[in-house]
């Protein structure tokens, strides 16, 4: 059994969060994947570093303690099949607004999500 430690959890592709705070007059910066964590700094360049030592900390605290350990989504896990409900209004509308741009209405989500998510 492949047994996973610190290198492997260091070495996944978490995602780290930094931005500017006028309030706090520094840079902010937390991990989506892990609760609870924040750091600031004045360069992006320190944040990042602080949110490294934070992740290799959790990390050894909890393989030290048998707790789980969020990893980041895979896109492996995905096959980009979605099951969405709606009302029957909404999708009727869609329907309309796919029909007046010749599109189909899976087309028509795709591309309101696609927009949404840039």
């Amino acid at each position: 059994m492949n047994k996973k430690n610190l290198d492997y959890y260091l070495n996944l592709p978490y995602t780290y969060i930094i931005e500017w705070s006028d309030v706090d007059e520094c840079f902010l910066g937390s991990i989506a994947e892990l609760e609870r964590n924040m750091t600031c700094g004045q360069t992006r360049e320190e944040v990042l570093s602080n949110l490294k030592e934070a992740v290799a900390s959790y990390v050894t605290t909890s393989l030290a303690h048998n707790m789980d350990i969020p990893e980041p989504l895979k896109i492996r896990d995905f096959k980009g099949n979605i099951t969405y409900r709606t009302s029957k209004e909404r999708h009727y509308q869609l329907a309309k607004q796919a029909k007046l741009y010749g599109k189909s209405i899976n087309t028509l989500i795709e591309e309101a999500i696609a927009e949404k998510l840039r």
